[in-house]
């Protein structure tokens, strides 16, 4: 009996060592450090499967980045992947599917190296509602508890990370490729398709949505203790297209946005005065843009009924292209954007009224437009309709949550040392 236990236990130690050994050596999210293998490993197609969390915790956890830009897919797809088409030093750090527990556990883990010296966040109602916390391989990656070798342990001995290293091989032996949302032309009537459905979906999810007031208390904890140690954050708003900001104010969120937007503004303006060590862009520790409310490049009429070609600003109303995320940092750089279009404003609480005023300007002009009429009669049908509002379970926060914060905050250096 004895013997038989032992080489129970062996065999499943063997076992288990196997299966680790075999995802750390496939490291399908690219943070074990494996080499690459000609033909089987060497093309990274399941790097960010997981919406990047594993990879970009990782990296994060790792430091040596001198700015990062945080946010959800509009981050991921609306900026540059490649670092050498954004400023210096600066990553793509987004992540799919994201919201600000997940982001402020990001700002607060990349504060920990001394290298970094500038948060960039894209920020939207959505990110503050109480419908998630946090995806699954969030549990995975460093983002959990800001300790990189425990997170690839974590990764390295995770079914999820054997289905993506089988993948990745499969991807490397047959030259396939993951679904590619995003392209340069359509079949007729397809992007037409996305911005119908995208929009319709979108105002059942509104129907529904709910503020959570604790989750920018607990931003806001995150944006104090990274400013008082001189790292500058720069906040901004994520422009969404006009028939998608249509849908939230029909589904009668337009009050909760206005209001969303100026508790953000007294947010950053109560530590607007902070000087950051080493600035990115021009401004002082905290600042707040606002790409948002109908603007000339996120109210071009939609993609017509047999249009092929790709819209030039949207890929569908709630994703812009990376050319209209690198206009932004321009416009948060204080430089001229390459599209004219492209367009935002600091907000501060001097220049919240006259804001509001000019942003239900723009929707009363883009209403009058045949694109506007059109979205109208659209939604007047939805709503006609009468759905019913896609529910989630709400997820609060919890102390756990707010220590996992806190222990990452307490690992920040103090601003002293960053000068």
């Amino acid at each position: 009996m004895y013997r038989y236990a032992v080489t129970l236990l062996i065999a499943l130690f063997a076992g288990l060592a196997g299966f680790a050994g075999f995802n750390a050596l496939v490291d399908p999210f690219g943070i074990m450090g494996s080499p690459d293998l000609p033909g089987l490993t060497a093309r990274d197609t399941r790097l960010y499967e997981d919406g990047g969390r594993v990879h970009v915790g990782d990296q994060l956890a790792r430091g040596g980045e001198r700015g990062i830009i945080l946010g959800s897919s509009r981050t991921v797809d609306g900026f540059p992947r490649d670092p050498a088409d954004l400023p210096g030093g600066f990553i793509n750090a987004g992540m799919r599917g994201t919201n600000i527990f997940e982001l402020s556990q990001a700002a607060a883990l990349a504060a920990g190296s001394d290298s970094l010296h500038c948060v960039v966040i894209g920020l939207d109602l959505d990110e503050f509602g109480t419908h998630s916390k946090a995806k699954s391989t969030y549990w995975l990656s460093a983002l959990r508890d800001g300790h990189a070798d425990f997170a690839r342990a974590r990764v390295a001995l995770s079914p999820s990370t054997f289905g993506a290293s089988v993948q990745l091989l499969a991807d490397n032996l047959t030259g396939s490729e993951p679904r590619v949302p995003w392209a340069d032309t359509y079949p007729a009537g397809a992007q037409r398709e996305r911005y119908e459905n995208g929009t319709r979906g979108i105002y059942r999810f509104y129907l529904g949505y709910r503020f959570d007031p604790e989750r920018l208390a607990l931003f806001e904890t995150v944006l104090d203790r990274l400013t008082a140690e001189g790292v500058q954050v720069t906040g901004f708003i994520h422009p969404l297209h006009a028939w998608r900001e249509e849908a939230l104010f029909r589904a009668g969120r337009g009050d909760d946005f206005l209001a969303f937007r100026a508790a953000l503004t007294e947010v950053f303006a109560r530590h607007a005065g902070r000087e950051p060590a080493e600035a990115c862009l021009p401004g002082g520790g905290a600042q707040l843009y606002d790409f948002s409310g109908f603007r000339p490049f996120a109210a071009l009429p939609a993609p017509a009924a047999d249009a092929v070609n790709a819209h030039p600003t949207f890929y569908e109303p709630s994703h812009y292209l990376p050319h209209v995320g690198a206009d932004m940092l321009a416009v948060m750089s204080g430089e001229r954007p390459r599209d004219e279009r492209v367009s935002g404003e600091r907000l501060t609480p001097q220049s919240l009224e006259a804001s509001a005023r000019a942003l239900a300007a723009r929707r009363t002009a883009w209403l009058a437009t045949p694109d506007g009429q059109a979205v109208t009669a659209m939604l007047d049908a939805v709503i006609a309709g009468n759905p019913s509002a896609e529910l989630e379970t709400p997820q609060f926060l919890n102390r756990d949550d707010e220590t996992s914060v806190a222990d990452k905050l307490a690992r920040i250096a103090p601003r002293a040392a960053r000068r």
